[in-house]
C-alpha cells in the first residue's frame, strides 16, 4: 500500500478558513485601536489646557494686591486691554510686578511685567481656546470666576475654578 501525503480539499479549505478568521479579527481591532487612539489623546490635550489655566491664574491671584479685569465679563481680551493682577514682592513698590492675561487668536497668554512696564517673560498658558464661551468674573471683592473652554475638532471641555484674592492692603 502507498501512503498519501498532502491534504485533501476539505481540509484545505477549512484551514484557510480559520486563518482568514483570524486575520480579519485581528485587522478589525488594529483598526478600531488606531481609530479611536486619537479621541482619548484629543481629549487629554484638551484638559491638558484647562489644568493649565486653571494652575497659573489662581497662583497669581492668591498673590495679587489689585485684580482689574478691563472689561464687565473680563474676557474676551482684546490685545491692549488686558486683565492685569499687581503683585507685590515686598514692602517697596518699586519691586512689584504686575501679570496680564490675553488672548491672542485662540491661544490664552501670560506676560509678567517689571515695575517700568518692560516685560520680563510671557508664557503660553492654553490653546484652543473657544474665547466666546470663556468668562473671567468677579464673584465678590476678592473672589473670582473662570469659566474656560477649549475645543479642537468636535470635542471640547469646559471647567470652571473660583480663586481668592488672599492679600489685601491695609
Amino acid at each position: 500500500m502507498k501512503q498519501q501525503r498532502g491534504f485533501t480539499l476539505i481540509e484545505l479549505t477549512l484551514g484557510l478558513a480559520i486563518v482568514g478568521a483570524v486575520v480579519v479579527t485581528i485587522g478589525m481591532t488594529i483598526t478600531t485601536l488606531l481609530l479611536n487612539y486619537q479621541q482619548p489623546s484629543t481629549q487629554q490635550t484638551l484638559l491638558q489646557q484647562v489644568q493649565n489655566a486653571g494652575y497659573q491664574m489662581p497662583r497669581d491671584i492668591n498673590m495679587a494686591n489689585d485684580v482689574t479685569p478691563s472689561s464687565p465679563n473680563g474676557f474676551p481680551f482684546t490685545i491692549g486691554f488686558p486683565f492685569t493682577i499687581n503683585i507685590p514682592v515686598n514692602q517697596q513698590e518699586e519691586n512689584d510686578y504686575t501679570v496680564d492675561y490675553r488672548f491672542e487668536s485662540n491661544t490664552l497668554k501670560r506676560r509678567q511685567y517689571d515695575p517700568l512696564g518692560n516685560v520680563t517673560a510671557e508664557t503660553l498658558i492654553a490653546q484652543y481656546v473657544d474665547v466666546d464661551n470663556t468668562t473671567f468674573e468677579s464673584i465678590t471683592e476678592d473672589l473670582y470666576k473662570l469659566t474656560i473652554r477649549v475645543s479642537l475638532d468636535e470635542e471640547a471641555v469646559t471647567v470652571s475654578y473660583e480663586m481668592k484674592q488672599r492679600l489685601t492692603l491695609d
